[in-house]
């Protein structure tokens, strides 16, 4: 028997679209709540969810609409932290396994944590570390750790680096290096030896060696 989901996401814009996006609708039960009355028609007609026109903070959502009892996830991202805290709150009333919140201060997250809601996802936080993790590995490979014998690095590529426009397969890499995921700026992806790569490239290696830059950034 497969086992589903039953997922509750408050708030239905921007980044609620794109995980419904990103989710499989065929394994998961998804109920939106959203006020907008043109984002509730637009999600209804894209995916196969449940839209329920509720105020996220009528506590008769939880004890009326909703059966509490039978959610798996609560993931709160409308653009209110007050809103996503109290959503998490209720969830966590009705131990709810599962707490996701959008925060949009590093501060709430803290709050959040601290008080043991849930998972904070805090985008300035997000943003601020993808950034800083370009940086720290644009001039040369940055060692992340070690997995038995082999090194984990990840290496950004630039637009002067030897590997860009070039296919994998053409890299001749030995055979202890390993390309293990790519992620592009909006997706991570596993390689294939007729993959192009591009300047802007995230990619997590995994190698025995500890001079990769040569094959990467020439």
């Amino acid at each position: 028997m497969v086992n589903i989901l039953r997922i509750l996401i408050i708030g239905g814009g921007a980044v609620a679209e794109e995980l419904l996006s990103k989710l499989d609708l065929k394994k998961h039960e998804v109920i939106v709540v959203e006020k907008d009355p043109v984002r509730r028609k637009d999600l209804a007609l894209k995916y196969d969810v449940v839209v329920i026109d509720r105020d996220a903070t009528d506590v008769s959502l939880y004890t009326s609409d909703v059966r509490m009892d039978e959610i798996d996830v609560v993931i709160a991202l409308t653009g209110r932290n007050e809103i996503n805290l109290f959503a998490l709150a209720i969830a966590r009333m009705y131990n709810i396994p599962f707490r996701i919140a959008k925060v949009t201060d590093i501060r709430i997250a803290e709050l959040l944590q601290k008080l043991g809601l849930g998972v904070p996802i805090s985008q300035p936080s997000i943003i601020a570390s993808m950034i800083a993790s370009y940086l720290d590995s644009i001039l040369e490979p940055s060692k992340l750790g070690k997995i038995g014998d082999s090194y984990i690095y990840i290496v950004t590529l630039a637009e002067t680096d030897k590997a860009v426009e070039r296919k994998i397969a053409d890299l001749n890499l030995p055979d202890d290096i390993k390309i293990v995921t790519i992620f592009d700026g909006t997706k991570i992806f596993f390689p294939l030896p007729d993959t192009v790569l591009r300047s802007g490239y995230q990619l997590l290696i995994l190698s025995r060696s500890s001079d990769i830059t040569r094959y990467f950034k020439g």
